[in-house]
């Protein structure tokens, strides 16, 4: 009997301590499912708020309320409205096991369940992330969503894509693919569009592809632009423009482009100089690869931006910055080479960044030479020097407008019905251009201050005999035609800006 009690005694305070232990799990575990429910909803309010998703950074605490399959890795999330019920849906980009592609997965919010329905899901062609950047986007201008994604596959073409998704399924309104540039080009719309009285202007879509009709050399762009249709439905072709390029020995361009980032980034090291600048206002930007930095001058101010990412594509590279200050303020641009020295860039945040045909930092460059680029030793300064005396040895130099210009020992003068001007004058050689610099006597001025120099150009006809011989014309420096064009002059170059040009003649006597 005693032994009976002792074990029914023993079988009792077993039972208590399995419920007791039982009760302070459940417990834990409540608190646990609690305070982890609020973290989501912090960190998916945050990631909505700081759109982190733009440049595609990769954030380990990225949450989904939509549940993934068990080979899915989430990479990142946004809330975007795009069935037009005033209600965010989810779309998640994920990586799949086994397969290097991401995938736009989406899910539309379902008011009657409070849950996100899995209705599709995207495959991209794009492997890096880091180079990924999607959002929603009314293209079309009837206010409804598009949801946009862009990237770089890793044969360095860029893609862009656009889709309609509703319960129906998701629709395909734009598919993209260049060797080059693609970007949206944005408007500003009416204020009746943004009160949604009335549609808006659809978007254009540009893309810039290598024209390799004249050979693998060729700088050559082919520059395409789309366009909605509303019958079709879909964005379709409106236009081509041929934009003519230098051509390039291919041993030069094996220099520049072995396949390598090292090897294209380190070319672009050093301060380019903007050669179509609007106004007075120079703007420059500094590439350094060896510290990761991109900086953009204008004026007295800078933005200095981290390089994060590149990639390569047939005639330039693709570049995601982030700026060293406001870690939320990303730029990512394209550079594609026009010459040896010259290139265009253009800039653009993300596929939300309104997109002007003039945008502040899009345009040609060219490179910014130092001393160091020179050759040691004397230079040659006799095609300079041959310009000064021909200026001088010419009576008087004729306008275009009647006035006439004459040189005399460091002095110009210029005459005509209307202006008598006077002062001197400077020649000089900057880095392989000629320019003119005059400082005026006079209060009203005929002529400005700095101009680059340059000889006409005249053809020479062989005669009768040289063309039996199989000669050809042949175009030299015509030395009785000046062209002097508006420029400014920095430390070690000289460049063009807008203003009307000169043509002088040697005038008759």
């Amino acid at each position: 009997m005693r032994k009976f009690l002792a074990a029914f005694f023993v079988l009792i305070a077993a039972s208590l301590l399995v419920i007791v232990l039982t009760k302070k799990t459940a417990d834990s575990a409540e608190s646990v499912q609690s305070e982890n429910k609020g973290q989501e909803q912090d960190s998916r309010a945050q990631g909505r708020a700081d759109s982190e998703n733009a440049l595609g950074l990769e954030d380990s605490g990225v949450v989904s309320f939509m549940p993934l399959k068990p080979d899915e890795t989430l990479l990142s999330s946004m809330g975007i409205d795009l069935d037009g019920d005033n209600l965010d849906d989810e779309i998640l980009v994920a990586r799949k096991a086994g397969n290097p592609y991401l995938y736009l997965i989406i899910g539309l919010y379902n008011p009657q369940t409070t849950l996100y329905d899995r209705i599709s899901e995207l495959k991209t062609e794009i492997t890096q992330f880091k180079s990924f950047s999607y959002n929603g986007m009314d293209v079309t201008g009837d206010h409804r969503t598009a949801l946009v994604y862009q990237g770089f596959t890793d044969d360095g073409h860029a893609v862009l894509q656009m889709h309609f998704c509703s319960r129906r399924g998701v629709v395909n309104i734009g598919d993209f693919k260049s060797d080059g540039t693609i970007f949206i080009q944005q408007y500003n719309r009416t204020e009746t569009y943004e009160l949604s009285q009335s549609s808006g202007r659809s978007f254009p879509v540009w893309t810039y592809a290598s024209d390799t009709r004249e050979g693998a050399g060729s700088l050559s762009q082919v520059q395409t632009e789309y366009d909605w249709n509303p019958d079709l439905q879909r964005y379709t072709q409106v236009r081509q423009i041929f934009v003519a390029g230098k051509n390039i020995a291919a041993a030069e361009l094996a220099k520049i482009q072995d396949g390598t980032v090292e090897t294209f980034a380190n070319y672009l090291n050093g301060l380019w100089y903007k050669t179509d600048n609007e106004g007075d206002e120079i703007r420059y930007i500094f590439l350094d690869y060896k510290n990761s930095e991109v900086i953009f001058l204008a004026g007295d101010s800078q933005e200095v931006y981290n390089w994060q990412n590149s990639n390569l594509y047939r005639n330039g590279i693709y570049l995601s910055t982030v700026n060293a200050s406001i870690e939320n303020l990303r730029r990512r641009f394209d550079i594609s080479l026009t010459g040896l020295d010259e290139m265009r860039v253009h800039v653009y945040d993300d596929v939300r960044m309104r997109i002007g045909a003039d945008a502040l930092w899009n345009g040609s460059y060219k490179k910014m030479k130092s001393v160091n680029d020179f050759p040691t030793g004397e230079r040659d300064n006799s095609d300079l020097d041959a310009l000064r005396s021909r200026l001088e040895e010419i009576r008087n130099w004729s306008a275009p407008d009647g006035a006439l210009i004459s040189f005399k020992n460091g002095s110009y003068t210029v005459t005509s019905e209307s202006v008598a001007e006077s002062g001197v004058y400077c020649v000089s050689k900057v880095a392989d251009d000629f320019a003119i610099q005059f400082n005026s006597h006079s209060g009203e001025r005929y002529i400005g201050n700095v101009y680059l120099i340059r000889y006409g150009k005249k053809t020479v006809e062989p005669t009768a005999k040289e063309k039996q011989r199989g000669k050809k014309p042949v175009v030299q420096d015509d030395m009785n035609v000046l062209i002097l064009q508006p420029a400014q002059i920095m430390s070690s170059a000289i460049y063009e800006i807008s203003g009307r040009p000169i043509t002088l003649n040697a005038a008759s006597e």
